[in-house]
């Protein structure tokens, strides 16, 4: 008995592309709902952040560490500390020489200059300078330009890369100075300071006082 012989006729080519789209829209749509059913079981689920306890509960008690601007204005009245007359610098900016010396013609008087050196970014802000001594026998705090007193502008800087000044300072009356610190600010915070001492206090006769 002769084989029999099939002949299949060829499968049309636009069913072909039609079972095709059909899988990969199926695979697509199954994708869509995997990620679906993710996004809801992470918006049901509580957040890690919500479960831990506060840090600040557990670290309180341990004190937090001051930026130079806050120990500078956190210090005890009187004489500083010689880490309050050390020279800080914040990205290149430095005071390379601070000169104090008391003005012989006027009382209370005082004469100043210092040199800047910035090797970092531009250095835009003020300067002021804040005082330590006695006053009537009682330590104090002075700063100058007094808070609130019309400068002018007069105490405004930009340092690029080196600027001396120089001016006056009229201390209030009966306070003896026993040391400077010269700070530079910035609207983000202290960015350079130098301190300096007083011998004898800057309100009584003393010699041309400076530091380099």
């Amino acid at each position: 008995m002769p084989p029999s012989i099939v002949i299949t006729e060829p499968v049309p080519r636009w069913r072909v592309w039609a079972q095709f789209l059909f899988k990969a829209l199926l695979l697509l749509l199954l994708c869509a709902a995997s990620f679906y059913a993710g996004m809801r079981y992470q918006a049901l689920r509580p957040s890690a952040a919500a479960a831990k306890p506060p840090v600040a509960a557990a670290s309180s008690a341990e004190p937090q560490p001051a930026s130079p601007s806050q120990e500078i204005v956190a210090a005890p009245a009187g004489a500083p500390t010689e880490d309050l007359l050390t020279a800080r610098s914040v990205e290149g900016l430095r005071v390379q020489s601070l000169r104090v010396m008391r003005d012989g013609g006027q009382a209370g008087q005082l004469l100043y200059e210092f040199e800047l050196v910035n090797a970092g970014r531009l250095f835009e802000g003020r300067y002021e300078f804040q005082f330590f001594g006695l006053q009537d026998g009682r330590p104090q705090q002075w700063v100058f330009p007094p808070e609130g007193q019309p400068t002018g502008g007069s105490f405004r800087m930009r340092v690029a890369s080196y600027v001396k000044t120089s001016g006056r300072i009229q201390l209030p009356t009966g306070l003896q100075a026993q040391a400077v610190v010269l700070q530079l600010q910035e609207p983000t915070g202290l960015r350079a300071s130098r301190g300096l001492a007083l011998a004898d206090g800057a309100g009584t006769p003393a010699p041309a006082l400076t530091g380099q």
